[in-house]
């Protein structure tokens, strides 16, 4: 009987996707169920397939919740369906309660960034619907997992002799904060990511080793279930039939090269064509991207303005855009990770110099930078006909574009811990300084502080007990100006009331104002616990281009939700006020 192995003999391998699930857990704890792109879609179809047993047919009804996703290839959903299955999910339409005052796709503002409200958002709510949609997300967050774990193996096989390499590239993965929210989403992303990997490994192999039967049949199956997974997997598929030209002119196996063109012909059509040729009959044409735009919306624009509005926001999609594509990092670490990527470009054709006489690196590196190639060109291709400028659409190429990275980093001969610890330890970070916040009630408080002043307004059975605001002064156009209001509910009412804050100057114009829920958006006030004081609070910014005032004033105004009355203000004394104003001071020219 053999010993047990010790764990420090334990393979980086599988340490780094275990850490990698770890950090994971935390995003998954963070973000709730419905907050990454496209998630309420996704699990429309998931939904949609698990109580029909069918596939939704794409069309002009707007009104289903899965939307253009109704046009992706099938197999992450078919997966998911099972998983549904296993649940109790009639509960699903009280909980999936999409917010109506979500902004979508600006950062540049503050709050009501969540997209659906949740009763219980913190500790995740572990029943019905949502505890098997927190399955799902599991499940997913081990298909990335599985990515990292393969991008490790690429790098092996590119460099051998250099477990550095590959523990630098597999963390490049691992600890991207944009691929951790985006793998512990329920998303059909993750999947493609995790068999594109997959198929990066197998066909680096075949660089090196030439065709062999069983390699051959991997890579047929991964092409093919790719392939059923999102369109970019037939991006992989083209990939490898290159690699496979390039192995056929330089060894003349042609026999092995028609066996694997044979193998991923057949594969395609057992387990992929159906559904192509499903689309050929419903809509003209296999890919369904033609009914997809009609839906979601096409465009027409040009390469040169899609790289001067877009690229920016590829970019730093790439590695940290969460929520509703309205949540950013401090701006710090997209300059940290640009300047990384410009040291890794540069210290990559620094590899290429030296290791120029070695065959076998150089196809590799040239494959690797082909396959991000294609994947960026087809990215291209796709934005320039709808908006589709997000850093996620390029993680099934993520092997290349960390593995390259990686290269470069080492060729410079930049510590590599210096370049894992912080990226893990901002990854780790991530989740609880810019996601959680954004979906977090507004909390109870036992006292009011002594720096509140008391008020003396209520609106129904909603009171305003106190609130802070700094001293009256002077502001300039663009300053951010806290406030902090304390609510308390007397009676339970059935109607939700929104809340409108607005700045206006003394001749009753607005400068600027915006409706939200308490909790900047994830706390309609029914939901509030009776004779309990909650302090919530907000960032009023005078508009850059604010002119000069006399009196600048916060007015506060409740409607009834959606489309009620305005609610009039009641002073305890009784009296009747059209709004409540709270005064600031005024606006510098």
């Amino acid at each position: 009987m053999n010993p047990p192995r010790d764990w420090r003999a334990l393979p980086l391998s599988w340490l780094l996707p275990a850490l990698f699930t770890l950090v994971g857990l935390a995003y998954l704890y963070a973000a709730p169920n419905f907050e990454a792109s496209d998630t309420a879609q996704h699990v429309g179809m998931i939904k949609f397939i698990a109580e029909t047993g069918a596939l939704p047919v794409q069309s002009g009804d707007h009104n289903e919740l899965y939307g253009q996703e109704a046009s992706q290839p099938p197999l992450y959903y078919l997966i998911m369906a099972a998983v549904w299955n296993a649940f109790d999910t009639s509960d699903f339409e009280a909980r999936y309660l999409p917010s109506p005052f979500t902004v979508i796709g600006d950062t540049s503002g503050f709050g009501n960034r969540n997209l659906v409200i949740y009763k219980q958002p913190y500790p995740p709510d572990l029943h019905g619907s949502s505890l098997a949609l927190y399955a799902i997300r599991a499940l997913t967050l081990g298909m990335g997992a599985l990515t990292a774990w393969a991008v490790y193996q690429s790098a092996r096989v590119v460099m051998p002799d250099e477990s550095g390499i590959a523990v630098l590239a597999a963390s490049l993965t691992a600890f991207n904060p944009q691929f951790l929210f985006i793998s512990a989403s329920a998303s059909n992303d993750a999947l493609v990511n995790m068999l594109a990997a997959l198929i990066a490994w197998r066909m680096l192999i075949m660089l090196r080793d030439g065709f062999e039967a069983r390699r051959d049949l991997a890579l047929a199956l991964l092409i093919a279930l790719a392939s059923l997974t999102k369109l970019s997997g037939l991006v992989l598929g083209g990939a490898v039939a290159l690699a496979a030209i390039w192995l056929l002119i330089r060894r003349r196996d042609r026999r092995g090269f028609l066996r694997l063109a044979g193998m991923i012909l057949i594969a395609f059509l057992l387990i992929a064509g159906w559904w192509y040729a499903r689309n050929l009959a419903l809509y003209g044409e296999p890919f369904g991207t033609s009914a997809m735009l009609d839906f979601f919306g096409r465009r027409s624009t040009t390469f040169e303005r899609l790289f001067r509005e877009e690229f920016h926001g590829l970019r730093v999609s790439y590695w940290a855009v969460f929520g509703a594509f309205n949540t950013v990092a401090h701006n710090l670490f997209y300059q940290v990770m640009d300047a990384l990527a410009l040291l890794g470009a540069g210290g990559l054709l620094l590899f290429a110099a030296r290791n120029r006489r070695s065959a076998n690196t150089m196809t590799a590196l040239a494959f690797l930078a082909l396959l991000l190639a294609l994947g960026a060109g087809s990215l291209i291709a796709w934005s320039l006909q709808t908006w589709a400028s997000t850093g996620r659409l390029l993680f099934p190429y993520i092997t290349s574009a960390s593995l390259l990275l990686a290269l470069g980093i080492h060729a410079l001969r930049i510590p590599k811990l210096l370049i894992i610890a912080p990226l893990l330890a901002f990854s780790l970070l991530a989740p609880f300084i810019y996601i959680m916040p954004n979906y977090d009630h507004p909390p109870a408080v036992d006292r009011l502080p002594q720096s509140a002043a008391p008020a003396d307004a209520r609106w129904g059975d909603l009171r305003l007990t106190a609130y802070e605001i700094p001293p009256a002064q002077i502001w300039s156009a663009g300053d951010a100006i806290p406030v902090t209001l304390y609510w308390r509910v007397h009676e339970q009412s059935p109607l939700a009331y929104a809340l409108v804050l607005s700045l206006v100057d003394e001749d009753d114009n607005v400068i600027t104002e915006f409706e939200t829920w308490p909790g900047w958006g994830t706390m309609p006030h029914p939901w509030m616990t009776l004779h309990t004081n909650y302090r919530d609070d907000y960032i009023m910014q005078v508009p850059a281009n604010a002119a000069p005032t006399g009196e600048l004033s916060l007015e506060i105004r409740w409607y009834v939700f959606p489309d009620g009355p305005d609610l009039a203000a009641v002073t305890e004394s009784g009296e009747d006020l059209e709004s409540l104003r709270l005064a600031l001071g005024s606006v510098n020219s």
